[in-house]
């Protein structure tokens, strides 16, 4: 059972103002409880919380595990990998700090699906969706009821991924063997796909300092053989700008993806590329 900082804030305000209970959100949404004050702790489920322990979730923002011991859904292992709340929707992944989707002006969720919606996905299209992430475009895809295969290389995303309920539909979908998951190297796993194998391909990949071989003239060339005639490709970017010293980011991805034989232009909000073959 998850409770994000949100709720905790809610419960000890609760606590603060003199209530005997609270209705909080659970599993970040997907259970309503009433929670009920006894002197100093919180009975949640059968087991008692100090409100003391509920104040710590308040200041150090996170999503976190109620067991018999509260723990935090972040850890490290060479990056630090975090399961980041949003308030009201879906959580975001951050990995040393930077969040894999976009959360200003939208939602993680609303991220996933503008992304679907440029590539004008249909039913029964073959889709490789690289970075799987938290699976939010993979569940789309997958909501499309297109043929649905996924890449994620870090293993330590996939176990962040388990702990999110938002990305339960990923699971059931390879579960039903909708979905076929591939944890191992995009870069190398596309080597081993037949020429022409996709009509669709989702490249979200990580920020360039973080996987530079995902923006590569050699591995955009690989995309280009594994994608069908008059398929299409769309490519986040982002918004890098002035990390680059003034460098026009999204216009030299468009260079690389041009040489490997696209057509190019960019989506009406600039951050991501849609390529054609």
């Amino acid at each position: 059972m998850l409770i994000d900082s949100f709720e905790a804030g809610k419960i000890v305000k609760a606590f603060q103002e003199g209530k005997e209970s609270v209705k909080v959100k659970l599993d970040l949404g997907f259970r309503k409880k009433e929670i009920f004050f006894k002197k100093d702790d919180i009975l949640i489920n059968n087991k008692f919380y100090p409100v003391e322990t509920m104040k710590k979730l308040v200041k150090d923002h996170g999503i976190y595990d109620l067991n018999d011991e509260i723990t935090k859904i972040a850890f490290f292992d060479q990056h630090y990998y975090k399961l980041e709340p949003i308030e009201g929707t879906a959580p975001t992944l951050e990995i040393d700090g930077i969040r894999m989707h976009r959360t200003k002006h939208m939602t993680p969720l609303e991220d996933a699906q503008r992304k679907i919606s440029y590539i004008r996905l249909s039913e029964g299209e073959d889709v490789l969706d690289i970075c799987t992430g938290l699976g939010y475009t993979a569940i789309h895809s997958y909501r499309k009821k297109a043929n649905v295969t996924t890449i994620e290389k870090d293993p330590n995303v996939f176990k962040i991924a388990k702990k999110n309920p938002f990305s339960d539909e990923l699971f059931e979908g390879i579960s039903n063997k909708d979905i076929k998951f591939i944890l191992d190297d995009a870069t190398q796993v596309a080597k081993t796909f037949e020429n022409e194998s996709f009509d669709v391909i989702l490249h979200d990949p990580p920020r360039f300092s973080l996987a530079g071989e995902l923006y590569s003239g050699n591995f955009y060339e690989e995309l280009f053989r594994i994608l069908r005639k008059n398929g299409r490709l769309l490519h986040y970017v982002g918004s890098p700008g002035s990390k680059y010293r003034g460098k026009d980011f999204v216009k030299g991805v468009q260079n690389r993806l041009k040489n490997a034989g696209f057509r190019t232009k960019k989506t009406p909000d600039g951050e991501s590329v849609l390529a054609f073959k």
